[in-house]
């Protein structure tokens, strides 16, 4: 199949180029971020008549997540055109969204059952942008991921080891919780589902996935702090992480068994991925040589 990945530069992006091409299945055609933070309607359908891919994958809106004030409005536009364009190609279309669909409220594990609930800005861009592709597009499958992580910024991860190497204090809370999932986990479901669909699948629907071990912030930031110290510029910076317990309960954890029972994709731990995105922040913008 020809993939169009839109956001080839980003975290997840570059998860997507190490994975796929490599298995030599499919052909990956990358667009940047920046290249899709169109304004008028004519250069994405420009885009997609240029590329004419077998299906459009999609990491635009979960990639800008974790970038301050970088989801807009604008970005439900530019998925109605991506949409409407998708549609009349005929085209597959894969869109890489997140738990962050929720407000956070529920006890339990969100289902894809479960209504979008966010009451926050962020959250309703997100909602809107699913529906004007369900609605659009007919082969429509729409991944909700949960936490997304990688060693490679822009990201709130990168965030958090930047305040720790910088000497500053890190405040996290429990009363957070997700399925965290690292860059290269979203890439080996993507390309299992794009495998499936590439020999008739049904390319049509909404799915959740996250790896296995719903948590929360705090002790997320506790596995990452505890790989970290090995380096020299982390040895002292468990000192420097408070725990906040006075914050509200926010619950956005998945449930993912719909996705293993149809598609047989199995979840991987996240502490699997820890040390291995911590390792990567080190190479990429740390001085200190990994050993």
């Amino acid at each position: 199949m020809r993939i169009l990945l839109l956001g080839s530069d980003t975290p997840i992006g570059h998860s997507l180029r190490a994975f796929i091409p490599p298995l030599q299945r499919h052909e990956l055609i990358q667009v940047p971020l920046e290249a899709t933070r169109w304004t008028r309607q004519r250069p994405a359908k420009k885009l997609l008549k240029t590329a004419d891919p077998d299906l459009i994958l999609d990491a635009r809106l979960v990639s800008l997540i974790d970038r301050v004030d970088a989801l807009e409005p604008a970005d439900i536009e530019r998925s109605q055109w991506l949409g409407s364009t998708a549609a009349r190609q005929g085209c597959h279309y894969l869109l890489l969204s997140s738990s962050r669909v929720f407000s956070g409220e529920l006890k339990r594990p969100y289902r894809e059952s479960d209504k979008a609930d966010a009451k926050d800005e962020l959250g309703a861009i997100l909602i809107e942008a699913e529906t004007q592709l369900r609605d659009l597009v007919e082969s429509i499958f729409v991944l909700r991921l949960g936490w997304v992580f990688s060693g490679r910024g822009p990201s709130a991860m990168n965030r958090v080891l930047d305040s720790l190497r910088d000497g500053e204090s890190l405040t996290a809370s429990d009363n957070r919780r997700d399925c965290p999932v690292h860059s290269a986990e979203v890439a080996r479901v993507a390309a299992g589902v794009i495998d499936q669909i590439g020999v008739g699948a049904p390319g049509r629907g909404l799915f959740h996935y996250g790896s296995e071990g719903d948590t929360g912030y705090f002790s997320f930031a506790e596995a990452a702090v505890a790989c970290a110290s090995q380096f020299g510029r982390f040895a002292n910076v468990r000192e420097q992480l408070r725990e906040d317990t006075t914050m509200p309960m926010v619950n956005r954890s998945l449930e993912c068994t719909a996705i293993r029972h149809q598609f047989g994709i199995q979840q991987r731990p996240w502490r699997d991925f820890v040390e291995r995105a911590v390792r990567r922040y080190i190479e990429l913008y740390c001085q200190e040589a990994v050993e």
